[in-house]
């Protein structure tokens, strides 16, 4: 039998659990090689088959690259000791000058996967006005290779112009391909719509989308039941940009130990596809433990049905990490 003091301790925890939100302390997979660079500004996750894809915003031009680890080397590190760094490998990008064919182009911003052919967003910002864009490749991982196409590129028309702000999702949902905008808060995006295209890049239809405050930088997968999570992240230095309304997903939660101590939020937000209309699930936002200094989460996917992968940009450096996800 549990003594009073264990009791105590059990009643407490169970306390804590049910009123305040729970904070997930991320795991760091140190990377080491070419792909641990902060300049590349790591942008996006996906997975190919059994492959990660770790995409940067900006590949270099003498020798531009993606990069990949297997699904069983990160199952390996997690579940060994955890001591040694990774190091991805690279897959070698054939693909147009875009800046040239695009006036301030400024890299790649999303990635998903259907078969062998890949989808990309890519932004822009030129005159202050911003633009993004869908392009198509082709990977062969046998031989370690993407190819872009120059001629398949089409504009997404953005819900309206705002600084640094564009499409930054894309996934595949039954036989079309949907992208998310990044801001979508209330005071800043009344109507948000998720908008659909064909895998030729054909634009469809739109579905109603929630508002959700700051912003959305990436999206897992759809599962077999419409529901996909999405990155919702929050810099201090963009309150005057995204004028953010009260924090409502907390609902009669109260705020974790570390976003009680700083301004900054790094959450994982559920969403699902029912009918034409996209809602937030009754799952709550899974909060990750803060560091002083806020971590720009720009990828993520589903690891395992008990975890995802993150990675960080160049803010305040290159990091990939795996967080388990709380038990409701």
């Amino acid at each position: 039998m549990l003594d009073l003091k264990k009791l105590k301790i059990l009643f407490l925890l169970l306390f804590v659990n049910r009123f305040f939100a729970q904070e997930i302390l991320p795991i760091e997979i140190p990377l080491s090689g070419e792909a641990s660079e902060r300049n590349l500004e790591m942008s996006g996750l996906s997975w190919y088959r059994d492959n990660l894809i770790l995409m940067p915003q900006y590949v270099n031009k003498s020798s531009p690259a993606f990069y990949f680890l297997t699904r069983t080397t990160l199952s390996n590190w997690l579940n060994g000791d955890r001591n040694q760094p990774l190091t991805p490998q690279r897959i070698d990008i054939a693909m147009p000058d875009y800046g040239d064919l695009i006036e301030g182009y400024q890299g790649f911003e999303a990635i998903c996967f259907i078969d062998k052919d890949a989808y990309l967003i890519v932004e822009s910002k030129s005159n202050d006005k911003m633009k993004s864009f869908i392009v198509k490749g082709k990977i062969d991982i046998k031989n370690k290779s993407l190819e872009i196409g120059k001629n398949l590129l089409k504009e997404i028309p953005l819900p309206f112009n705002m600084k640094n702000m564009g499409y930054e999702s894309i996934l595949k949902y039954k036989n079309n391909l949907m992208v998310l905008f990044e801001a979508n808060g209330v005071n800043v995006n009344s109507n948000p719509k998720a908008s659909f295209y064909t895998f030729s890049l054909k634009r469809k239809k739109s579905f109603s989308f929630p508002n959700i405050e700051y912003r959305i930088t990436d999206v897992t997968e759809v599962d077999h039941q419409g529901r996909f999570w999405a990155l919702n992240f929050f810099w201090p230095g963009e309150k005057k940009l995204l004028k953010p309304a009260p924090n409502t997903l907390l609902n009669s939660l109260s705020k974790g130990s570390t976003h009680k101590q700083f301004e900054h939020i790094e959450r994982l937000v559920e969403f699902k596809i029912e009918g034409n209309n996209i809602i937030r699930t009754n799952n709550a936002p899974i909060y990750l433990e803060l560091n002083k200094n806020s971590r720009n989460w720009e990828g993520l996917v589903r690891m395992n049905k008990n975890g995802f992968l993150l990675i960080v940009d160049e803010h305040p450096r290159t990091i990939l990490a795996y967080i388990n996800q709380p038990k409701n």
